[in-house]
């Protein structure tokens, strides 16, 4: 019985844990961190060739942007501050859309809330059948795969166990490819085709701001914001 108990003091002591950690939203603080992320190397790609339903998707092959880097600066990076306690609402985060267009998932990256549900949109006259995996260091979780034979719009739950990851793609067409990056805060934001960023409503304080890329790791910086004012952060990749 002692251990039962035990474990059932441990078991609602980290519930707790959980939720006190939990992010708090409610007014925004009048702070930002703005900055830029860059690229020291050559940009990438590969091509998948376009196998199916071509009046839709196209013909020949498909051009899959894996670093999207012009002029140095890189987009389609993921920055985010790793922890805050409370601050802004979640606004577009809380309702992420992923449209699937011309055989392509729009956006390529996006950010969400974690455990949020994601709407997916069909907006092509054929079936596409997303498949999502939460990536756990090299192991990938299959977290839905589901059908959409038709036009229209259906929902599911973004549930994460372990990591923040997650890679999107069409079992009907293995040319289609997406990722989407689970955010505990609504701090996070994906760099503009100039590399820059602007995470703003934030309180002051002191932050450790990361930097993710689904080809490249991570990278982070500490940055600290005081009297509602503007704080920078840049970082570099190479490869």
């Amino acid at each position: 019985m002692k251990k039962v108990l035990t474990g059932c003091a441990v078991a609602v002591a980290t519930l707790f844990a959980l939720n006190a950690s939990a992010y708090e939203a409610g007014s925004a603080g009048g702070g930002k961190v703005a900055g830029k992320v860059s690229f020291k190397g050559a940009p990438a790609s590969k091509k998948l060739p376009i196998t199916k339903d071509n009046a839709v998707c196209g013909s020949g092959d498909r051009e899959i942007v894996e670093i999207n880097a012009k002029g140095g600066n890189l987009a389609g990076a993921v920055v985010y501050v790793a922890k805050v306690d409370k601050g802004k609402p979640w606004g577009e985060l809380e309702k992420p859309v992923l449209d699937q267009k011309g055989c392509r998932f729009a956006p390529d990256v996006m950010v969400v809330k974690k455990d949020a549900e994601l709407t997916i949109r069909n907006s092509d006259p054929v079936m596409h059948n997303i498949h999502t995996y939460e990536i756990i260091g090299a192991v990938r979780r299959t977290m839905f795969n589901v059908g959409q034979p038709d036009k229209g719009d259906m929902k599911q739950p973004i549930k994460m166990r372990r990591a923040n990851v997650v890679k999107i793609e069409c079992d009907a067409h293995d040319f289609m490819h997406a990722w989407a990056f689970t955010a505990d805060n609504p701090y996070a934001a994906v760099t503009k085709e100039d590399g820059s960023f602007s995470l703003d409503g934030l309180p002051d304080g002191d932050y450790e701001v990361k930097a993710w890329h689904p080809m490249l790791g991570e990278k982070s910086a500490t940055v600290k914001v005081s009297g509602g004012g503007a704080a920078s952060a840049t970082f570099e990749f190479a490869k």
